[in-house]
């Protein structure tokens, strides 16, 4: 079987949740045979440990030149599709269409636009959200012009999921997701590849009191969730364990996220290997209010035997972790209730740590999560 991906960046190094699901897709893809990625690719990108695994990766660099972001909002009708349109990468992804291509895989619906009237047997949209609804939501909580702008960019991305015509098979990460696009009118009866992740690997329990936000810190998203923890939640944290520390670790934080930095909170920025970083922490949390799919950074902390404390959005599509790891707090004193419990109880933590890992290595494998598509790609024909 012959497999085309597109997608927003090359996923290597992988160290963000795109990228990971991305590299898991195209290495279940290999599996079954040729792949090529065709991608975007920045000065900290890196094709060769992919090019190792037998991966043909064909990359140009994303430029965002005005010329193309005015292409782009031409043919996508919307602000993020406008920022991921190149004419150059539209070139590369059509020679590498070539007559005898099985499957072709858009990863993320802003990339269609990319892939619009290119032929494959199957066809594959892989939605990482449902993008309008993780507008809608950031809209919902915005203010000022910035409100405006996200409405009307939820409505532009509703308008482009509800129509969705030049795609055969449609993935999305979760059943509510499926259920959210469902509800929007697609024709599509999504099927659902949840997030996963590799071997876990448990680290041995942390030392001190320490918890851990890892998580790309220039994302709305992110943004909001660490400054709401930071403000309305580890105060109270602080306050019972005096000698508490939180880690906010992740690549390009905003200047309000820097702003964080005090005597208990340090914010590293980039950082090359998060190993360190797990190893010191004895609780990871997830408080996200606004967002969409799943989270792979839940995953990766159980991966290394990290209890994780999140809101009910935060674990959105991984709910089977509730009580295998994870533990589900909306309201600051409550969120902060039971960071102050696993902090001060080092063997609980460390018990419900590993009983995450276990969940992740029996029930979020990779092999697992894409067989529903693979069966999907069979039915359809894509390895006649």
């Amino acid at each position: 079987m012959r497999s085309v991906v597109v997608g927003k960046f090359v996923p290597w190094p992988p160290n963000s949740g795109d990228k990971r699901r991305t590299l898991g897709i195209v290495r279940a893809l290999r599996e079954q045979g040729e792949v090529v990625l065709v991608a975007y690719a920045g000065e900290h990108e890196d094709a060769e440990p992919l090019r190792a695994e037998g991966i043909e990766v064909r990359s140009v660099p994303l430029r965002r030149r005005p010329r193309d972001l005015v292409e782009g909002l031409v043919r996508g009708r919307s602000i993020t599709t406008a920022r991921f349109w190149d004419a150059e990468l539209a070139r590369v992804l059509a020679q590498a269409c070539t007559p005898d291509t099985d499957v072709l895989v858009v990863e993320h619906v802003q990339l269609l636009p990319v892939a619009r009237g290119l032929r494959a047997r199957v066809r594959v949209l892989d939605m990482h959200n449902v993008e309008s609804s993780l507008t809608a939501r950031m809209a919902a909580s915005a203010a000022g012009p910035a409100k405006l702008v996200y409405a009307a960019e939820a409505r532009a991305l509703r308008r482009i999921e509800r129509t969705v015509d030049d795609v055969d098979v449609v993935a999305v990460v979760s059943e509510g997701d499926r259920d959210g696009l469902v509800a929007l009118g697609s024709r599509h009866t999504p099927v659902v590849v949840p997030n996963a992740w590799g071997e876990p690997d448990p680290l041995p329990p942390a030392a001190d009191p320490v918890v851990s936000f890892v998580a790309l810190q220039s994302w709305a998203p992110n943004v909001e969730a660490a400054l709401w923890f930071a403000r309305e939640v580890w105060p109270r944290v602080v306050e019972a364990v005096p000698g508490a520390r939180l880690q906010v670790v992740g690549r390009e934080p905003t200047a309000e996220v820097r702003a964080l930095a005090g005597p208990s909170v340090v914010v590293t920025g980039t950082v090359e290997d998060l190993t360190p970083w797990y190893q010191a922490t004895r609780v990871s949390v997830a408080p996200l209010l606004t967002g969409g799919g799943s989270r792979l950074k839940i995953l990766e902390s159980l991966a290394a035997g990290r209890p994780v404390v999140s809101t009910a959005i935060g674990v959105e599509g991984l709910e089977d972790l509730v009580g295998r790891g994870v533990v589900v707090a909306d309201a600051p004193a409550a969120m902060a209730a039971a960071l102050v419990e696993l902090l001060t109880d080092v063997e609980a933590a460390a018990a419900l740590g590993l009983a995450g890992a276990e969940a992740v290595g029996a029930d979020h494998s990779w092999e697992a999560a894409v067989r529903p598509l693979l069966a999907r790609l069979h039915t359809l024909g894509a390895e006649d």
